[in-house]
């Protein structure tokens, strides 16, 4: 993926989850809805309200992404790379089967703990 094309989607993304989460949006999981159980991420939007108890702490990671439009800014304004070095990084990171492996196991586990939470 070429860098404008990250900075793009990135952008896009964002400023999507900002708008949903500043309109406070009522929406239902698909995922949910069809299954009966909640996805690996419900409670994401919950988390990122501030609801530590009830959220899911994915919403950690959401809301950290959340703020990569500063870096993309900056580097778009700098003629910098580092959010697009960060990208690759991390995309090597996870092509590791270790690293893929405890990302997984900690979705999983995540998950099972966010069925019984009862969401």
């Amino acid at each position: 993926m070429s860098r404008n094309k990250l900075y793009v989607i990135l952008l896009m993304a964002c400023s999507a989850g900002c708008i949903y989460l500043w309109l406070g949006i009522d929406f239902t999981c698909f995922f949910k809805a069809i299954t009966g159980i909640p996805c690996p991420a419900c409670g994401t939007t919950r988390f990122i309200q501030g609801n530590w108890r009830l959220g899911n702490p994915l919403g950690i990671v959401v809301g950290a992404a959340l703020l990569l439009p500063i870096g993309v800014i900056y580097d778009l304004l700098s003629g910098g790379y580092w959010v697009f070095r960060l990208y690759i990084w991390v995309e090597n990171k996870c092509k590791q089967p270790a690293v893929a492996a405890i990302l997984i196991t900690l979705v999983v586990l995540n998950w099972f703990w966010t069925i019984s939470k009862g969401l």
